[in-house]
C-alpha cells in the first residue's frame, strides 16, 4: 500500500471507532472503478462523507449455542485458494465478513492481516465479501491494494441471504473466529481493535 493510502486509512481508524455499515437489501454498491480508488487513493475530504450507522459500539453476538463444527465453502477467486471448513480445520480461523466499499471493513481487514502475520501459533484467516458475484473479478485487486496476507473470497448465495452456517449478517464488518475443529467461539461486529482480534484467537486455542 502507498504511504498516502496508509495514512488515509490510519486517520480514518481514529475517526470511525466501532462504526460499520448496515447492509440494505443484502448489499449496496459503489461503481466498480471506485472500489480500488476508495481503498487506496481517496482524498482526505472524502472522509467527511463517511457516517457511522451507530455512534455506540455494537454489541457482540453470542457464539452458536449448539457449538458444533460449521460446514462452509467459498470458492477461490483468481490466484487465491478455496476457503472451506476442511482446508481451515486444524488451526484457529478468523473470517472477516466485509464489503469492498466500506471503510470500516477495510480497516478491520488490514488489522486482521497485521495480527495473523505475527500471531503464534499460526492461524488461518480469510475475508468473505458480501456483494453480488458479478464483482468477484475485482477481489484480487482489492486484496493487493490493501496488502492482505490471506484470501479474499466471495460469499455464497446462502451466506448472502443470511441462511448460511454463520447466520444473518446484516451489517459489516463482522469477525467470526473458529476453533481448530471449526466451532464458532467468537463473533464481533464493527471496527475491532487488534487487541480484541488477538484475544478472540487466543480463546479459540483453549
Amino acid at each position: 500500500m502507498s504511504a498516502s493510502g496508509a495514512a488515509l486509512l490510519g486517520a480514518a481508524g481514529n475517526t470511525l471507532g466501532a462504526c460499520g455499515t448496515a447492509l440494505m437489501g443484502g448489499t449496496r454498491r459503489k461503481s466498480a472503478a471506485g472500489v480500488v480508488v476508495t481503498a487506496l487513493f481517496g482524498a482526505a475530504s472524502w472522509l467527511t462523507l463517511v457516517a457511522c450507522v451507530s455512534a455506540e459500539t455494537p454489541p457482540a453476538a453470542a457464539p452458536r449455542a449448539d457449538n458444533t463444527p460449521l460446514s462452509y465453502s467459498f470458492p477461490a477467486i483468481g490466484d487465491d485458494v478455496v476457503v472451506n471448513s476442511e482446508s481451515m480445520r486444524g488451526r484457529a480461523t478468523a473470517l472477516v465478513f466485509i464489503t469492498t466499499y466500506d471503510l470500516a471493513s477495510q480497516l478491520l481487514a488490514r488489522r486482521l492481516g497485521e495480527v495473523v502475520t505475527s500471531f503464534t501459533p499460526r492461524t488461518n484467516a480469510a475475508a468473505v465479501v458480501i456483494e453480488p458475484p458479478a464483482y468477484a473479478e475485482l477481489l484480487p485487486a482489492y486484496r493487493d491494494a490493501l496488502s492482505l496476507p490471506y484470501p479474499v473470497v466471495m460469499a455464497d448465495f446462502a451466506t448472502q441471504r443470511g441462511g448460511g452456517p454463520f447466520g444473518s449478517i446484516s451489517r459489516v464488518p463482522v469477525l467470526i473466529v473458529l476453533d481448530r475443529e471449526g466451532r464458532q467461539v467468537e463473533r464481533l461486529e464493527g471496527s475491532i481493535e487488534t487487541s480484541a482480534i488477538e484475544a478472540a484467537l487466543r480463546a479459540a486455542l483453549r
